[in-house]
């Protein structure tokens, strides 16, 4: 949830090669408020002039307030480079202390992370957005500043700004979610004096303080809410600590801050001499332009006045709040005013950029222009070319087509005959089975009935051959009448059929045929079974008689409203284009044909020397 400080990446490594200028240097320092040592880089006659009265304003500020306007002059046609990166990140610092005006330092910031970002300077980039961070913190109904926090992150190139990079994510979730994350903050404090960063130990210090206090009723580890009032004045006194070591302009408002929280701890806690006390220290150091931190300290010292019962004073204060609180309103609608302001501006360079843009289109205008008269008669020479050519085509597509006609006529011609034929083979099989049957197979039966009743001698061996050389006759034409009446399945249906086939064909031991089946249920219409069955049956003649095979395997599956009949032999297969259209019978070729009229589809999978495999799918 939290970043996780590391050694130096890859990224960081870049950060050797900013450090050899030496505004990167003046820069480095003025992050870190490490300004002891500054004096010899601002007389440097290697630093650009105009950029050097720009660091130099940036250091007097940080140490004495900005006491003094901008030192150059602004010229928003400024390039962009890393000079004008610089100087608009500090013009953004100079308009956040010139009141109402301070909204129109963000478009300056954003204008020095653009140059960071697509130059990836990483130290500009992380040093413009701890600035748009700390600007969108401040604004009410904001929603930029998760993208801005994760930008940030994303340009971390050392352990500094990664630790501070971690103060303010936590920070900003303990606002959101009202939660102290007090833990959080301590191993943010942690890695903050491992690396001895002064000023990072004392934000700690005084966030730790404020938790403390202001969670004191809910904080778990201290003995009871007084002791976490002890434990929130600690960390304030170790911040001040650290200010006081400080000179500087910047150390010496956030000691009033701390004193001024230091006498609300007091209040709270109602000793209200003490209370008293550190009110009087921050209205010292207080400056007269600092309205917040003023409207603050007239607020508490009425509230403690007033649980005093020291209305005088109470009045006093509120009179000055008041005139605080309208000072801070008239600013509020200063600031109205600087945000239209700001949107002017943008608005303006956004006017001029078009303006720009249309100056470039204009010209490149006139180039496509020309550039499209000369294409215009070019592309008219060969839309005639390809109309031309496309007629040509037209005409020979509606020569085909007519052929295709033609061709869909024979086929569905081809069809009706093998209907026709597949229709006449039925009946002429019903007719002959019939006959054996029912004619032959009577006329032999009877001429049993005689031989049985004949007056010779039963045990003359000559009459026992005829009877059972009879016997045989009569069963090979019942066996012929059957065989030829087993395409009739009306009384037992396809799948019954084709495994009655199997157990005859494998009763010769000479092939071995298997029959395997899956949802197979329900029967389908008797011509449709018939016609299947015909199929199978040819697809099985044909591995009999020309695939030398041992054994072939059927399997039929029915899902939902397809079935796929598979017929697989293990025999010597053939070469698919060069197939025998001429077989007797159905045939293949008349099999495939019987698929298409039935919508269905035929596969063909033949390896020399490995068997063929045949795949059917038929809608049911």
């Amino acid at each position: 949830m939290f970043l996780a400080f590391c050694s130096e990446n890859t990224v960081c490594q870049n950060f050797v090669d900013l450090e050899y200028s030496q505004e990167r240097r003046i820069i480095n320092k003025l992050r870190r408020y490490e300004l002891d040592s500054l004096d010899f880089f601002l007389t440097s006659t290697r630093i650009n002039k105009e950029i050097k009265e720009v660091l130099r304003w940036k250091y007097e500020s940080l140490l004495y307030g900005n006491q003094k306007d901008f030192p150059i002059k602004i010229d928003r046609k400024r390039k962009s480079n890393f000079h004008s990166a610089i100087i608009n990140l500090y013009y953004g610092d100079y308009l956040e202390n010139k009141g109402a005006e301070k909204y129109l330092s963000l478009e300056y910031y954003k204008a020095a992370e653009g140059f960071a970002v697509l130059n990836n300077d990483m130290l500009l980039a992380c040093e413009a957005l701890k600035r748009i961070i700390s600007q969108i913190n401040r604004r009410e109904k904001d929603n930029n500043f998760s993208d801005s926090l994760h930008k940030y992150e994303r340009f971390l190139f050392d352990d500094f700004e990664r630790n501070l990079f971690h103060f303010y994510k936590t920070r900003t979730l303990s606002l959101i979610e009202s939660k102290p994350y007090i833990q959080e903050f301590k191993e943010g404090l942690r890695i903050a004096q491992e690396k001895n960063f002064k000023v990072l130990i004392a934000f700690y210090y005084k966030l730790l303080g404020v938790k403390y206090e202001y969670y004191a009723d809910v904080i778990e580890g201290g003995q009871n809410i007084d002791e976490n009032y002890k434990t929130s004045l600690n960390y304030y006194d170790r911040a001040l600590t650290i200010y006081r070591s400080y000179s500087y302009e910047f150390a010496k408002k956030q000691r009033a801050g701390i004193l001024l929280n230091k006498g609300i701890n007091f209040h709270v806690q109602t000793k209200y001499d003490s209370a008293y006390y550190y009110y009087s220290l921050a209205e010292d150091i207080i400056p007269q332009t600092d309205n917040y931190h003023l409207l603050l300290l007239n607020l508490w010292s009425a509230r403690t006045y007033e649980q005093e019962l020291k209305y005088d004073y109470a009045y006093w204060c509120r009179q000055n709040e008041s005139d605080l609180r309208k000072k801070d309103a008239k600013e509020k609608t200063d600031i109205n005013f600087a945000e239209i302001d700001r949107k002017h501006f943008v608005e303006e360079n956004k006017r001029l950029l078009l303006k720009e843009q249309q100056k470039v289109s204009a010209n490149r205008n006139w180039l496509i222009a020309i550039s499209v008269a000369l294409l215009l008669g070019m592309g008219i020479a060969v839309l005639l070319q390809k109309n031309t050519t496309k007629k040509r085509q037209l005409a020979e597509q509606e020569v085909l087509l007519k052929q295709q006609r033609v061709e869909n006529l024979l086929k569905e011609q081809e069809l009706v005959s093998i209907d026709a034929m597949i229709a006449g083979q039925e009946k002429e099989r019903q007719r002959v089975a019939n006959e054996l049957h029912d004619d032959l197979g009577s006329l032999m039966a009877t001429i049993q009935l005689h031989f049985d009743h004949a007056k010779v001698s039963k045990k003359d061996p000559a009459l026992k051959n005829a009877q059972k050389l009879l016997e045989q006759a009569y069963q090979k034409v019942r066996g012929i009448a059957h065989h030829k009446n087993s395409g009739v399945m009306s009384n037992q249906g396809l799948l019954p059929a084709i495994q009655k086939m199997a157990r005859t064909i494998s009763e010769t031991n000479a092939l071995q045929v298997s029959v395997e089946d899956f949802g197979m249920g329900e029967r389908m219409e008797n011509s449709l079974e018939l016609t299947i069955f015909r199929m199978v049956q040819e697809l099985v003649a044909n591995a009999i008689k020309h695939a030398e095979a041992t054994h072939v395997d059927i399997h039929l599956t029915q899902h939902e409203e397809n079935l796929n009949i598979i017929v697989a032999d293990n025999g010597k297969g053939f070469e698919h284009a060069q197939r025998n259209e001429n077989d007797t019978g159905m045939g293949l070729t008349n099999v495939e044909k019987r698929i298409e009229h039935l919508e269905g589809s035929f596969t063909i999978d033949s390896i020399l020397g490995k068997g063929t495999s045949i795949l059917i799918d038929i809608p049911v």
